[in-house]
């Protein structure tokens, strides 16, 4: 986002709360409009644009947003319905059919979720378990884990872009809806 960019998202928030942005009190435009600039240097103006509008639309108490809650907004609106229960459907899913296809089954899980689970073999010994333990035991541990992990995306990805940058580029991951993209039952795979 540049200068310019966050020049015009300022004169939304300031239409949007014309007393905070007005008077002796008023926060200094140009130091506001550099720091705003800084910390969503590399975003998507659009996205940004996005979240502000957002916050506005929804804001019911009568103040402007600090630059934590856009970045809340803007990982909301693009993190899309990632959840431990959708990520658990699709292990589910797997290991239904990892019987002869483990392999299969595994590679396409999203890689977030492959990572907890750990290898086809693991994915395999799910599928042959007790059903009351898998989805009891061996479901909360992984939705534990998962939820673990997408708390750390979303901190990476609230982090400014300098610091990701930093600690190794972008990192988020979004699951494919149940059956996109997944064995289901009945498909057949090449055995491993």
């Amino acid at each position: 986002m540049t200068i310019q960019e966050t020049a015009m998202l300022m004169e939304i928030l300031t239409v949007a709360y014309p007393r905070f942005y007005a008077g002796p009190e008023a926060p200094d435009r140009k130091a506001a409009v550099r720091l705003w600039a800084d910390l969503f240097a590399g975003e998507e103006a659009w996205l940004v644009t996005a979240a502000v509008k957002a916050y506005i639309a929804a804001d019911t108490k009568g103040y402007p947003p600090h630059i934590g809650a856009i970045k809340e907004a803007m990982y909301r609106l693009s993190a899309g319905e990632d959840s431990e229960a959708r990520a658990w459907a699709l292990v589910r899913e797997a290991a239904a059919n990892s019987g002869y296809q483990a392999k299969a089954a595994f590679e396409k899980l999203p890689e977030d979720v492959r990572e907890i689970v750990g290898t086809p073999a693991q994915l395999r010994e799910w599928g042959m378990m007790d059903s009351k333990t898998f989805n009891s035991v061996v479901a909360s541990n992984f939705q534990r884990a998962y939820r673990a992990r997408m708390e750390r995306n979303r901190l990476f990805a609230l982090a400014p872009p300098e610091v990701r940058r930093r600690l190794g580029g972008e990192r988020r991951q979004t699951l494919p809806r149940q059956g996109d993209g997944c064995l289901t039952a009945g498909e057949t795979g090449d055995p491993s």
